[in-house]
């Protein structure tokens, strides 16, 4: 992607402006002239990838999923990213959700998790298995 046209021209602005207007005809120095250096246009770069023990989320997901979930209110997508990393991490369809636990992770509250998880199950991306004083069984649901 190409630098700005009008980004070219600042540094040679400001040198022009800076330049005494008694002395018209002399030249700035050619270090004086050096333009910023504009990113490459070349080749397309890679994603970074995660450092060495650092957390990532396993793929792929499905768009049609992800954008279900994303379209859904509050802290549902948070959940929904939530679900699927566990999914990763345990390689099961089927993982057990600890709604405290994602306030320290991700910032949701309790209360906005238990919302998002029911928000997910209403529309059909999720199926929830719950027991009192357990945490929920969350099983991922394949899409049409």
């Amino acid at each position: 992607m190409g630098a700005h046209p009008l980004s070219l021209i600042s540094p040679l602005w400001g040198l022009l402006k800076s330049m005494e207007p008694s002395e018209p005809n002399i030249l700035p120095e050619p270090s004086r002239l050096s333009l910023p250096m504009l990113p490459t246009t070349g080749r397309a770069r890679r994603p970074p990838r995660p450092g060495q023990g650092e957390k990532f989320l396993k793929g792929p997901i499905p768009w049609s999923w992800l954008t279900k979930a994303a379209r859904l209110p509050g802290k549902t997508l948070a959940v929904a990213i939530a679900v699927y990393f566990l999914a990763g991490l345990t390689k099961s369809s089927t993982v057990k959700l600890g709604l405290s636990n994602l306030e320290a992770e991700m910032g949701v509250k309790r209360d906005a998790a238990a919302r998002g998880l029911a928000a997910l199950e209403a529309a059909g991306l999720v199926g929830v298995e719950r027991h009192v004083g357990r945490k929920p069984r969350v099983t991922i649901l394949p899409q049409p």
